[in-house]
């Protein structure tokens, strides 16, 4: 049987000089405890006594990545449903009960995962997890509701499709999945969320919201022995059901056969640049997404000679670098501002910044070693984020595990240049789309400027 694992992380205790920045995970781990639930139910307990504040949050494998072509947007709407759907004593609904808990609450649907968590006073926790119990537990699809928090829903689309930002990192990312983009496409489409059932929203709800398929989180000013007492009598009646994905595997992303440039219009008076290549998986390739997040840390330094290159000389207004780690293939990005005069410029620096990337003098190791003491320093400071750090030790249990979590800052710090080196020769060699957003009068020279760097790099 599936143990369940029970963690314990007493932040007030876990203080990290530069000197033991490379011991992370052996720290955790002199405070972590582990129980089991026999239901499989994973609950992760980060205690934090410095303000009486708790998030209590329950993170569930599913997102954009279990959808087919005619539902995208499904899931996210049945975050939504969960929501409006709940009714507990006296037919009050979510919104009442949490105000009698003095709590805030929300949900969130991304590529692999979907969370509902709640902030309140430490001192209603007990209640808390009761509720969100029976919110993921009880659900309740009732037409009229649906049909009203179906138009919410696609509110929300249009919003997004308002941003010019957005619009460019969507036809990016079309370009860059293929007909795989179905699956990282949390937002939606408008026709599938009209034509969503009830009956639907039943079938996700039987198949993916199991407890051997999902996990409570608990952090802040809270008692760990006491929150597992709380899960004990809250999710125990929580039957274990089979692995969702024995049945219904995630289909492997499609490799990239060649490099695609795009240029979406919009009312702006500036050129965005998005860059991005299919990169790692975190449970298939674990070094390489470690390579990823050193390589960002690297770039992304404002000291940094990629920095000075791209940024301080002005041809770029900005230049960011992320990885975003998933379990079905995670997108390295690059993301830059600069303008349309500047623009062949920008492009041409960059392409060499690729180039001479992987050679044995681009990074030196003192860069490293800086990253490395920063990295601890905000590990430190990231146990103090309330309800970012439940929805960060979320986001990783879901995708990658709770070990990965824990010996995630460790795993960093043991990547040396060589390994940088090796990814960047990897991956970043491979096909990529390059997107551009502009205004209507730039449009026509943009789409010559990254045609042009398509040709140059292509051939290279």
């Amino acid at each position: 049987m599936r143990q369940l694992a029970f963690v314990i992380l007493a932040a007030t205790t876990l203080l990290v000089p530069p000197s033991v920045a490379d011991a992370q995970r052996a720290t955790l781990e002199r405070i972590t405890h582990h129980d089991t639930l026999a239901n499989g139910l994973e609950v992760i307990v980060v205690e934090n006594h410095s303000v009486p504040l708790a998030t209590v949050e329950v993170v569930v494998r599913a997102g954009a990545m279990i959808q087919q072509e005619e539902d995208q947007g499904v899931p996210h709407l049945f975050e939504h449903m969960l929501f409006t759907g709940y009714r507990g004593a006296g037919d009050r609904d979510f919104r009442q009960t949490t105000s009698e808990l003095h709590a805030a609450y929300n949900g969130t649907t991304s590529d692999e995962t979907v969370a509902y968590y709640m902030i309140l006073p430490s001192s209603n926790v007990g209640g808390a997890v009761d509720l969100i119990a029976d919110l993921v537990r009880q659900p309740r699809f009732v037409k009229d509701e649906l049909n009203r928090e179906r138009f919410i829903v696609l509110g929300e689309y249009q919003r997004n499709l308002s941003e010019p930002a957005f619009s460019l990192h969507r036809a990016v990312d079309m370009l860059l999945w293929g007909d795989a983009y179905v699956r990282k496409n949390p937002i939606g489409e408008e026709m599938a969320v009209l034509a969503v059932t009830p009956e639907h929203l039943e079938e996700i709800f039987r198949r993916y919201y199991v407890p051997n398929n999902s996990a409570l989180v608990v952090t802040g000013d809270v008692n760990a022995p006491a929150v597992l007492q709380m899960a004990h009598h809250a999710f125990d009646g929580w039957r274990r059901r089979e692995d969702p994905f024995v049945r219904h595997p995630v289909t492997p992303m499609t490799p990239l056969a060649a490099s695609r440039a795009v240029v979406v219009m919009g009312d702006v008076s500036n050129v965005t640049l998005e860059i991005a290549w299919q990169g790692p998986s975190v449970r298939k390739q674990p070094g390489a997404s470690y390579d990823a997040d050193v390589l960002a840390d690297l770039l992304n330094d404002d000291r940094s000679g990629f920095q000075h290159r791209l940024v301080d000389s002005g041809i770029f207004q900005s230049m960011q670098v992320g990885y975003r780690t998933l379990a079905n293939t995670g997108p390295i990005t690059f993301h830059g501002v600069t303008t349309i005069e500047r623009l062949s410029g920008a492009l041409t620096v960059f392409a060499m910044e690729l180039r001479t990337m992987s050679d044995s003098d681009y990074f030196k190791a003192a860069d490293l070693e800086i990253a490395k003491k920063r990295r601890a320093v905000a590990t430190v400071l990231s146990l103090e984020q309330g309800p970012g750090l439940a929805q960060a030790v979320g986001d990783f249990w879901s995708v990658a595990g709770l070990d990965y979590h824990l010996g995630y800052v460790d795993n960093l710090s043991a990547r040396s240049l060589g390994d940088v080196r090796r990814f960047v020769a990897d991956y970043l060699t491979k096909p990529f789309v390059i997107g551009g957003l502009t205004s209507v009068k730039n449009a026509p020279e943009a789409k010559r400027l990254l045609a042009s760097y398509l040709d140059f790099v292509t051939q290279q």
